[in-house]
Parts: C-alpha cells; sequence; structure tokens
C-alpha cells in the first residue's frame, strides 16, 4: 500500500537474469515517428458530420412549418406546406447559383486557355 511496490508487480522483475528478455507486455512501445496520411475515406467521414447537422436542421424546420400555404409559380398554382415551399425555394435560388458560378468558371478558363496559347505561340517564334 501507499509508495511500497507490490509484490506481484515487482516479482517479474527481480527474476530476469542478465540474457532473459521480457515479456511484450512488459516492454513500453516505442513511438514511431511515422505520419498517418489522409485518406479519401476519412475525409468523407469528416464531411459527413455537416451534412447530418443540416438535414437535422432541415427536417427540424419541416416538422415545425407544417401549415399550408397557397404558392404559385408562372401558371401553376396550389397549396403546399410552408416548409416544402420555402425548401423549394431554397432548391431553386441554389441551383441558379450554380448555374451562374459554372458560366463564370467556363468563361475564366477560356481567358486562361486563349492566354496560354497566346503565350506558346509567342514562345515559338523565338525559337
Amino acid at each position: 500500500m501507499g509508495n511500497q511496490p507490490d509484490s506481484e508487480d515487482s516479482a517479474p522483475q527481480d527474476n530476469l537474469e542478465q540474457g532473459d528478455v521480457p515479456d511484450e507486455a512488459e516492454v513500453e512501445p516505442v513511438a514511431t515517428s511515422e505520419v498517418i496520411l489522409s485518406t479519401r475515406t476519412s475525409r468523407a467521414w469528416i464531411r459527413l458530420l455537416p451534412a447530418l447537422v443540416v438535414m437535422v436542421v432541415i427536417l427540424v424546420f419541416v416538422f415545425q412549418n407544417p401549415k399550408d400555404v397557397k404558392v404559385s409559380l408562372f401558371t401553376f398554382a396550389g397549396t403546399l406546406p410552408l416548409s416544402v415551399a420555402l425548401l423549394g425555394a431554397v432548391v431553386l435560388g441554389a441551383l441558379m447559383t450554380l448555374a451562374l458560378g459554372s458560366l463564370r468558371i467556363l468563361q475564366l478558363r477560356r481567358q486562361v486557355q486563349r492566354k496560354l496559347e497566346r503565350s506558346e505561340g509567342g514562345n515559338r517564334r523565338l525559337r
């Protein structure tokens, strides 16, 4: 008890002779300096948590807004739950943003491509 070592803990160490090797359980593991690299699977798990949080927030939103509202879009009209109507508006907004962003990316890629072609053409003339 206290500061005194137990007889069971000290017994295996006392019985070791000079050439004996201690059991694997008694040897402290040596820390390796190898770095474990991130994989696609580990990154997918990390990205899954925020997606699950967003899904829970959306489900709470849907269950708290079940009241029907009248919705009109162009010539279509009908009644939908408020949550579904608002989620539809968010999805349409996201699709519009995606479309405009994609067009801008394509425009920038064309500009970069043209600049690269011009610089390669200029380098060929100098050779």
